[in-house]
C-alpha cells in the first residue's frame, strides 16, 4: 500500500444505535508498521520553543535536567526539585528560566551549569541542534565556539558542564 492509496475519510461504525464517526489510523502508525526500509523514528520530544515550558529529559537515562537545593542536576522524574524551564529568546538566542526560582541556567567561570542569573544574559545563551537520530544537544557559547552540555568529573563527583567533547541528546517535554 502506498500512502496516496490512504483514505482521510472518517469510517462509519454501524450497529442498532446512534452512527459514530471513528477516524482512520494515523499516517504516523502506518508509517511506522509499513516502513520498507525500518527507518521511521517518532520521538516524544517536542521542538524547544519560546514563550513554552517544558521537562528537558536525557534521552540515555530519562533522566531530568532539575534545580534542586540551588544546583542544577540530573534527576529521576518525580523526585525533589524544580523540573519546568520556561524557554525564552533574547536577540536570537534561547534561555531557560526556572519557573521556580525565576532565574535563568547558565554557567559558572569554570563552565559548570547554574541557575543564578536574574537576566538572560552571555553566559545564559542557548542554541539547540537536532541529532540525526531524534533528540537535541544543548549548545553554549564558548569564546568563538559553541560547546554541549553534557557530564564532567571533578575530584570524582559528576556535573553538568559545557564541554568540548559529545554531550548529552535531550527531549523536550512541552507542558
Amino acid at each position: 500500500m502506498s500512502l496516496n492509496c490512504l483514505d482521510p475519510k472518517p469510517m462509519t461504525d454501524h450497529d442498532d444505535s446512534t452512527a459514530v464517526m471513528t477516524p482512520p489510523e494515523t499516517v504516523a502508525d502506518f508509517l511506522e508498521e509499513n516502513d520498507p526500509l525500518g527507518t521511521t523514528k517518532l520521538s516524544s520530544s517536542s521542538v524547544p520553543w519560546p514563550s513554552s515550558t517544558f521537562i528537558i529529559r536525557s534521552v540515555s537515562t530519562g533522566h531530568v535536567l532539575t534545580l534542586c537545593d540551588g544546583q542544577v542536576v540530573t534527576s529521576p522524574p518525580g523526585g525533589r526539585g524544580s523540573i519546568h524551564w520556561a524557554c525564552i529568546e533574547t536577540k536570537g538566542w534561547l534561555g531557560f528560566r526556572n519557573v521556580v526560582s525565576g532565574r535563568f541556567l547558565g554557567h559558572d567561570n569554570a563552565g559548570r551549569l547554574r541557575c543564578t542569573a536574574d537576566r538572560h544574559q552571555e553566559w545564559e545563551k542557548f542554541c539547540v541542534r537536532m541529532t540525526p537520530d531524534g533528540g537535541y544537544v544543548l549548545l553554549m557559547t564558548h569564546w568563538e565556539r559553541l560547546w554541549q552540555v553534557g557530564i564532567t568529573v571533578e575530584r570524582g563527583v559528576e556535573r553538568l558542564a559545557k564541554i568540548g567533547e559529545p554531550g548529552i541528546v535531550w527531549e523536550f517535554v512541552k507542558i
